[in-house]
């Protein structure tokens, strides 16, 4: 998948407009309507007036629609769609923005597809980069801690994210390192293995069953620096046995050519046959895993997919990502107005009005790893204070971004695996980014790394992760969920976040990643987000949480639930193994409560049936689990229909002779109704929820 494909504008609109693409066969004849409005446009141009401009663009559309895509069309309304697209943005209308960006594309699109003009650069590298960030505008998202899914991925953490930093920063730790070799280095691998065993702290420890992200440079950074590399068998034999010997303990990182997409000379095809040369004897070793790593942001003359080994040679897919713009754009100082004009090429680079979101800057690779289905790997971040050319202090702008990618990072891409810092004590460039040096940047990544919670200390630990809070489920028995909202609005200055719980303004957040523990009460509650920023105002959607009815739904809140209580007949569905079920089901204080033998039907035939009788002497339902059920009667007659008076029930349940304590039953109608947690508890199967579906699952064979 290329970078084009990964940023295409949405289908439905380019479709339709796409299917009436011709070539005029005769002179186009321009509508009288056009010329008044070629002028007004011209005039308003300069006259910093948004409005006007989509007001006269919006006519200019109208009067061109009726005709099929042809030269004259497009290159008169590419331009128009252009700055119709950023007056939308200027005035905070992101949908309109997007929507002027869409036709923007299908116009450039269909010049550059008929051989009239190559837009190949402006498509793939500069517009519609651009479309990256207006969608995450658009789409204000809400995250719950609460998932603890296991990693989908064969190498890396189970749960959550390794982090670390460089062999010799201040941050370096015992179990997680980032270290450095050069290609033409006159010291081999096994002098600096002893060099920073003997200099840098925790070092020894690391090599002791940690992990190493040893980042393996190409020096001469071109395409005849890596055929030099490709022809030196003596020298990557020698390195990959050193780590195969020294550092056998370790999990080793290796990651080789790192950025090859921004040099200025790079061919693909020379990067790949040395990467896979390499793995190809990388995999003799076991403890090695390989690591294709570009540069966030590309060299105009290649993609980064263009650079991808293949699947049989990378493990892990990484990058590179540094943040030092503080909002100058691509000329100068970056502005909301008609007259600024380097919109598109800020975009691209992250930088000006898009240099807000280092989260969206990483995108494309992260999109390249969910094609390849590879864990992700920020293989180095650095977020500079200062910049030297200029003097100017950047403290609070390194501040703002290293929390905002280090909170968010792994919470929007849960595919991030691992996150290393470049805390290096020297100077690159004109940016300095070594945590030691600003104690305000030290501790804010101690902060956004403890508060995000998904962050492994140990190598041993295990961490809940984030969701997005559709997917949330929740049984009753927690006291708060704790939220984050992702909000990515362009631009210069603070956003604000509000959370409206049930319709009512439940809590206000100013800072990044907008941190909202949420009290939770049995029952069902909505909870939507408003996003506000500068020009820009946006909603999230609204998410339905049901406390008490979700995954768990039948934790009683009360362990002393009231003698009576009313039982309504329970809109949610039972499915068993993906087939649709049909038992009798009331909710009675929130909670759904079903029939035993029900249950005992559904589950008949599975891994976990059981036997169900009832002892009248001693008032006990009994239940002998591994054991198919013998049929009564009148089980699984369907939803119950109509509200009822339940009554604490005085019988108990016995599972394989021995007593269970704990679970809430009442009698409806002669008939005992159990809460189906507890049922799930004492008898051995899990209930997950579907919100979508609205239905209680229960899985055997998973």
């Amino acid at each position: 998948m290329n970078k084009l494909a990964r940023r295409l504008l949405s289908a439905a609109l380019a479709g339709v407009l796409m299917a009436g693409m011709c070539m005029t066969a005769s002179a186009f004849t321009f509508p009288q309507a056009f010329w008044p409005l070629q002028q007004e446009l011209a005039d308003v141009r300069n006259s910093n007036d948004p409005d006007q401009y989509i007001s006269i663009a919006e006519k200019m559309y109208e009067v061109f629609s009726p005709y099929e895509l042809c030269r004259e069309v497009c290159e008169n309304m590419q331009f128009v769609a252009k700055d119709a697209s950023w007056a939308c943005e200027i005035k905070g209308d992101i949908d309109g923005a997007i929507m002027w960006a869409e036709r923007q594309y299908t116009y450039s699109k269909w010049l550059t597809d008929n051989g009239i003009y190559d837009y190949t650069n402006s498509l793939l590298r500069l517009n519609l980069t651009r479309m990256d960030y207006l969608q995450a505008a658009k789409n204000v998202t809400v995250y719950a801690q609460s998932n603890n899914t296991p990693s989908p991925y064969k190498v890396g953490p189970r749960t959550g994210s390794w982090f670390g930093s460089a062999v010799d920063g201040t941050k370096a730790n015992s179990n997680y390192t980032l270290a450095y070799i050069n290609t033409g280095d006159s010291n081999s691998l096994s002098y600096w293995l002893n060099y920073w065993n003997n200099n840098c702290e925790g070092f020894e420890e690391v090599l002791n069953g940690g992990v190493v992200e040893l980042a393996w440079n190409i020096t001469d950074q071109s395409t005849n620096g890596v055929r030099n590399f490709l022809n030196s068998d003596s020298y990557i034999q020698e390195t990959l046995q050193t780590i195969g010997s020294e550092m056998k303990d370790a999990t080793v990182l290796l990651r080789v050519g790192a950025e090859m997409n921004n040099w200025s000379d790079s061919d693909p095809e020379v990067f790949k046959q040395a990467f896979q040369k390499v793995a190809a004897a990388a995999r003799s070793y076991s403890n090695i895993q390989m690591v294709f790593s570009p540069n966030d942001i590309s060299n105009l003359a290649y993609t980064v997919d263009q650079y991808y080994p293949g699947d049989e040679y990378v493990d892990w897919v990484g990058m590179s990502t540094y943040h030092s713009t503080n909002f100058m754009g691509f000329y100068g100082e970056a502005s909301y107005s008609m007259s600024y004009e380097k919109a598109y090429d800020d975009s691209f680079y992250g930088m000006g009005v898009y240099d807000h979101d280092p989260i969206t800057t990483i995108k494309p690779i992260v999109e390249l790893a969910r094609a390849h289905n590879k864990p992700v790997m920020i293989s180095e971040c650095g977020f500079s204070y200062i910049d030297y050319s200029t003097g100017v202090d950047m403290t609070a702008y390194a501040a703002d971004q290293l929390n905002f990618f280090y909170s968010y990072v792994n919470m929007v891409y849960p595919e991030v695996k691992a996150v290393f810092y470049f805390d290096v004590a020297r100077r690159e460039g004109n940016y300095d980014y070594a945590l030691a040096a600003s104690p305000t940047l030290n501790s804010t990544y101690d902060a956004a790394i403890k508060a995000n919670g998904t962050y492994l200390y140990n190598r041993d630990d295990t961490v809940t992760g984030w969701e997005t809070l559709d997917k949330t489920s929740l049984s009753g028995s927690e006291n708060t969920l704790c939220l984050a909202t992702f909000a990515s609005l362009p631009g210069n200055h603070s956003t604000t976040v509000k959370y409206y719980v049930d319709g009512n303004l439940a809590h206000t957040a100013t800072k990044a990643p907008y941190y909202y523990d949420m009290p939770l009460t049995p029952g069902t509650h909505t909870v939507r987000v408003e996003a506000e920023g500068g020009q820009f105002k946006q909603s999230s959607q609204t998410y339905t949480v049901q406390v008490g009815g979700g995954t768990t739904p039948e934790v009683p809140v009360d362990p002393k639930p009231a003698e009576t209580a009313e039982a309504l007949p329970s809109t949610h569905t039972l499915k068993v193994n993906g087939a649709a079920q049909a038992p009798t089901v009331y909710n009675i204080n929130g909670y759904n409560y079903f029939k035993i033998r029900d249950l005992a039907a559904a589950l008949n035939g599975t891994s976990k049936q059981f036997e169900v009788g009832y002892d009248g002497a001693s008032k006990s339902v009994t239940a002998t689990t591994g054991t198919a059920y013998t049929a009564a009667g009148g089980e699984l007659a369907g939803a119950a229909s109509s509200k009822q008076t339940a009554t604490v029930s005085k019988d108990i349940i016995i599972v394989n002779g021995e007593k269970m304590e704990d679970v809430s039953v009442y009698n409806i109608d002669g008939y005992n109704y159990f809460q189906l947690r507890d049922l799930g508890k004492v008898l051995g199967f899990d209930v997950e929820w579907s919100a979508e579906e609205q239905s209680m699952i229960i899985n055997t064979e998973g």
